[in-house]
């Protein structure tokens, strides 16, 4: 009897730990609605370094875009975004910055740079509803 309970314990333990939520990304402030949008989410090792480890593109149709991604385990992450309004799939630079719209969690803004991951940083243990204005 004892090792049952054990065992379920554990099983339960494992359940809870590696549990997959959803992630409702909301972004408005879309001024031309052309192009798509590019949305990546990022743990602390790979904000600005790496690959997202989650991802989605999505076609602007409207002033406001709601983006689901799925399978997002219990953590800290940070979204990094933009509207590729000319589809090539890159953020188009200038000398003094973007010349496209984009935007962070927590509407976080970057010095002379992109913002940090401690500013963009959020909580996901269950299904989780952030809001981004670009």
């Amino acid at each position: 009897m004892k090792t049952i309970i054990i065992s379920l314990m554990l099983l339960f333990a494992t359940s809870v730990l590696s549990a997959q939520h959803k992630l409702t990304i909301v972004v408005d402030g879309i001024e031309n609605v052309k192009g798509q949008l590019m949305v990546g989410v990022y743990d602390q090792n790979s904000f600005m370094k790496a690959a997202p480890i989650a991802s989605d593109m999505v076609k602007i149709d409207g002033e406001t875009i709601t983006v689901e991604l799925k399978n997002i385990a219990v953590g800290e992450y940070a979204v990094s975004l933009f509207q590729d309004e000319n589809e090539n799939y890159e953020l188009d630079m200038e000398t003094f910055g973007p010349t496209e719209k984009y935007g962070f969690s927590n509407n976080a803004k970057g010095k002379m740079g992109p913002p940090s991951f401690a500013d963009c940083k959020f909580k996901v243990e269950e299904d989780t509803i952030i809001y981004i204005t670009i």
